[in-house]
């Protein structure tokens, strides 16, 4: 009797146990499973919303330049959104273009009661009390709620007013093919009566083959106009200084002898999803990227009607396509948006395909034509 008692008490014991390891089990692995579907569920939300603010960033276009309001004669911005995304400005920054320093030092010159602007409005923004007083070459960024920055051209001021004001000609001089880490200086010297301001203008170019124009108030007479890179004056085939007579003629051009303009690809990007369930519509966002080896900026002049190509089944329902993007050296930009049906993909996967030189653009300095290289994803079917 005594040995079939323990051997009873033994059973149970193992019953006990293995509903103890089961317990913790379920305790610990379950809520661990769990945490991590749901960790990865935000991922997912996180990453797709991500992907949706660098799309939306990308789009917004903002055309940013100067005048003067025709009563007051104050300085103006005027702010034209020709994107499709509204645009939010957060920030306004006057740059001392020469000393590349803010205006006032270290601080936006606006930052409250700024405007919103929906895809194809204009508007204005009064900047005159950001740059009173100020004397030098001025520079105007906008910065959007997303982060983009939109600059103005430069302007030359004196005492916080264009030139043009002060004077009754304009003399522009223009330096071509600048080389990267000089320093320029152009000094304009009256000879005889003549009065100009400022009568010396220095820039050290940040890259490769810069080219700048600056603006000289100026009044009847005669000039000479010297340039000098690296505190020496440059020789040219044209002559160096050049002597001119105002206003006769009002704009003088020094072309540098630096390296030609080459063309490089530009490089597509397809943003889509990894893997789709089957029948599900896919958004394809068609990019294009200047590589940072350009040598100047580039407009997307235009897209091909047979861009894109898709494989094993999948259909193009549509495309929206965008041009007039300018690109600088290291930009990104957005020149399409797809909708790829996959009803009938038969396969595991299908492939988009951007064909090679079926996107178009012109470089701004040189007018050069630049093409896309072709770029392929794969993109597999779930169910």
């Amino acid at each position: 009797m005594c040995r079939k008692s323990i051997g009873r008490k033994k059973g149970i014991s193992a019953v006990i146990g293995g509903a103890i390891v089961l317990a913790l089990f379920f305790v610990t692995v379950v809520p661990l499973i769990i945490l991590m579907q749901n960790s990865y569920a935000l991922f997912l939300n996180e990453s797709n919303s991500r992907r949706i603010f660098d799309t939306d960033r990308m789009s917004e276009s903002l055309v940013v330049s100067i005048s003067q309001d025709a009563l007051t004669r104050d300085m103006t911005l005027l702010l034209s959104n020709d994107g499709p995304m509204n645009i939010r400005i957060v920030r306004v920054w006057a740059i001392d273009a020469v000393r590349q320093t803010a205006i006032p030092a270290g601080e936006p010159c606006l930052m409250e009661d700024l405007p919103s602007l929906p895809p194809g409005a204009n508007g204005t923004l009064r900047v005159q009390a950001c740059v009173s007083g100020f004397t030098g070459t001025v520079q105007f960024l906008v910065v959007t709620e997303r982060g983009r920055m939109f600059s103005s051209d430069k302007v030359y001021l004196v005492e916080g007013r264009p030139v043009e004001i002060l004077f009754p000609y304009i003399l522009s001089v223009s330096i071509i093919n600048m080389e990267k880490g000089k320093l320029y200086e152009v000094y304009v010297t009256p000879i005889g009566n003549g009065k100009v301001s400022p009568e010396k203008f220095t820039h050290k170019a940040t890259a490769s083959n810069e080219n700048v124009t600056v603006a000289f108030g100026i009044f009847p007479g005669t000039y000479s106009i010297a340039l000098y890179e690296n505190k020496k004056l440059v020789w040219l085939p044209e002559g160096n200084p050049q002597i001119i007579d105002v206003p006769e003629k009002t704009a003088v051009i020094f072309i540098l002898g630096h390296k030609p303009y080459e063309t490089v690809p530009l490089e597509p990007i397809i943003s889509a999803p990894s893997s789709v369930k089957r029948g599900t519509d896919v958004v394809a966002n068609i990019l294009v990227k200047l590589p940072r080896t350009a040598d100047e900026s580039v407009v997307i002049t235009e897209v091909s009607s047979s861009f894109l190509t898709v494989t094993g089944g999948a259909k193009i329902e549509g495309c929206d396509i965008y041009t007039g993007i300018m690109l600088q050296p290291g930009q990104t930009g957005l020149v399409a948006t797809c909708t790829i049906s996959t009803d009938k993909v038969s396969g595991k996967s299908f492939t988009i395909t951007v064909n090679a030189n079926s996107i178009f653009g012109e470089g701004m300095i040189s007018s050069a034509i630049y093409t896309n290289k072709e770029e392929s994803i794969s993109i597999k079917i779930r169910g």
